[in-house]
C-alpha cells in the first residue's frame, strides 16, 4: 500500500501489528503493549495505522496510482486496552478517483473497541515520483509480522516536542521512519500528532490524564521537509469539548492537515 514502510526503521512497522489472510480475508491484530498505550488505552493513532492499513492493502491495486489516504474518522470506546485487537472491514464504495471503507476493531470475543470510516483518493503516480513497490497482502503478512516492536513509547519514538501544553502546541520532525514511500509523512504519523497535540491541552488545562478516543482527520496537502507544528483550539469549555487541531509544514507553513479530537479519561 502507498502508505507502508517495511524496514527496521519504519515507526509503523514497529507497532506491534500482525497481519494475516484468513477463509481470504485479509485481517490485521495486534495485542497492545505499553509502548503503545496511554494511560492504560491503546493510542486511538495506533487503531488508525490498523484502519488504514487493512482498508488500504485492498483497494491499492494500480501501480500506476497513488493511493492516499483523504479523510479518516476513528471512535473509540474510553476502555483499557484489551488483550488482543482485531479489524473487520467493509468496503463501501470503490470508484475510479476515490474509496471509502469502514472498519470494525473488536477483541479477541468479538466485543467492539472502536471504529474507524476512511476514504482514500487515487492520485496518478508521475513520472518523477519514486517507484511504487507492490504489496499484496501476501507480502503485508511479512512486513507486519508482530517481530519488530518499540523500545519507547511511541511518541518517543515519533520524536514529539512539546512546544506548550496549555495551547497545544506540538511539533515534529519529518524523518525517513516517519515517511510513507510516496516521500510524505505516514498517515498514522500524522494522526499522532493531532493526538499529542489534543492530549496535551486537555490535559494541562483541566489537570486530568486525558486520553484521545475521538479524531475526524483530513488530509489537505502532503507533507514536505517539516517539522510539523500544531495549532489547537478548545471548542468548548470542558474537558469533553471538541478540540479542533491544526498540522503545518514549516517549511512552507502551509496547512496539511485539519483535525477534531475529542478526550476522555479512562476507568480505572
Amino acid at each position: 500500500m502507498t502508505d507502508l514502510l517495511g524496514d527496521n526503521v519504519s515507526v509503523p512497522a514497529r507497532l506491534g501489528v500482525i497481519a494475516e489472510v484468513r477463509d481470504g480475508e485479509f485481517r490485521l491484530q495486534l495485542r497492545p503493549r505499553v509502548e503503545v498505550l496511554r494511560h492504560g488505552a491503546v493510542r486511538a493513532s495506533v487503531l488508525s495505522l490498523m484502519i488504514d492499513v487493512v482498508a488500504g492493502i485492498v483497494l491499492d491495486d494500480d501501480p500506476d496510482a497513488w493511493m492516499l489516504t483523504s479523510d479518516m474518522s476513528v471512535r473509540m470506546r474510553p476502555l483499557p486496552a484489551p488483550e488482543w485487537i482485531t479489524t473487520r472491514s467493509t468496503i463501501l464504495r470503490r470508484g475510479r478517483r476515490s474509496a471509502t471503507a469502514v472498519v470494525d476493531l473488536v477483541t479477541g470475543d468479538g466485543e467492539p473497541v472502536a471504529t474507524g470510516a476512511i476514504g482514500f483518493a487515487r492520485v496518478p503516480r508521475r513520472e518523477t515520483d519514486p517507484p511504487k513497490p507492490p504489496v499484496p497482502p501476501e507480502r503485508v503478512t511479512t512486513i507486519f509480522d508482530g517481530s519488530a516492536f518499540l523500545t519507547r513509547p511511541l511518541r518517543e519514538e515519533a520524536g514529539i516536542a512539546v512546544i506548550d501544553a496549555m495551547t497545544g502546541v506540538v511539533e515534529m520532525d519529518v524523518t525517513p521512519g516517519l515517511r510513507n514511500p510516496a516521500g510524505t509523512l505516514q498517515g498514522a504519523m500524522v494522526a499522532l500528532v493531532a493526538e499529542a497535540a489534543a492530549e496535551e491541552l486537555a490535559s494541562a488545562r483541566f489537570g486530568l490524564p486525558a486520553v484521545v478516543t475521538d479524531l475526524d482527520l483530513r488530509y489537505l496537502a502532503q507533507t514536505g521537509a517539516g517539522p510539523v507544528q500544531t495549532g489547537c483550539c478548545l471548542l468548548g469549555s470542558g474537558p469533553d469539548a471538541p478540540i479542533q487541531v491544526e498540522l503545518f509544514d514549516r517549511s512552507s507553513d502551509r496547512l496539511t492537515t485539519l483535525v477534531y479530537a475529542r478526550t476522555a479519561v479512562i476507568p480505572t
